[in-house]
């Protein structure tokens, strides 16, 4: 089993990856980490690198913490529209599902769509969609 797990450092997406590592350590999965880095015409900036770096390293060893084995973590930071990218990294990858974080928008917010929205409506693959309030 291979799992996407895509990650902005929020406490959203923190959440997303225990439930990725909990399923990871059950099933002996894979788990590939992908952080988008949107271009907002700023382009890709060494502190913005650094920063996904940063935030991948933070993820994978919370994951380890968890148990899952080092060697089955992978990481890509991929430039671009984080739906988009999300939803081809996982086809790249031929992943069996995404796992992602939502923070639960309402009101104006939703209807203009957030990227767990948007990757729901763009993908062929499973989607998990882990919710803001959930405990593991």
């Amino acid at each position: 089993m291979k799992l996407l797990l895509p990650t902005d450092g929020s406490t959203y997406s923190r959440n997303a990856a225990k439930v990725a590592g909990r399923i990871a350590t059950k099933h002996n999965a894979e788990i590939v980490i992908v952080h988008v880095v949107e271009d907002k015409g700023l382009g890709r900036k060494t502190w913005r690198e650094t920063g996904a770096e940063q935030v991948i390293s933070s993820i994978k060893e919370e994951l380890v913490s968890m148990g899952c084995e080092g060697s089955k973590l992978h990481a890509e930071i991929v430039d671009g529209n984080a739906p988009e990218k999300i939803v081809k990294t996982a086809r790249i990858h031929k992943v069996d599902r995404i796992i992602i974080g939502t923070r639960g928008q309402t009101g104006i917010k939703k209807i203009m769509g957030s990227v767990t929205q948007k990757v729901l409506q763009m993908s062929d693959i499973l989607v998990l969609v882990v919710p803001p309030d959930y405990k593991i």
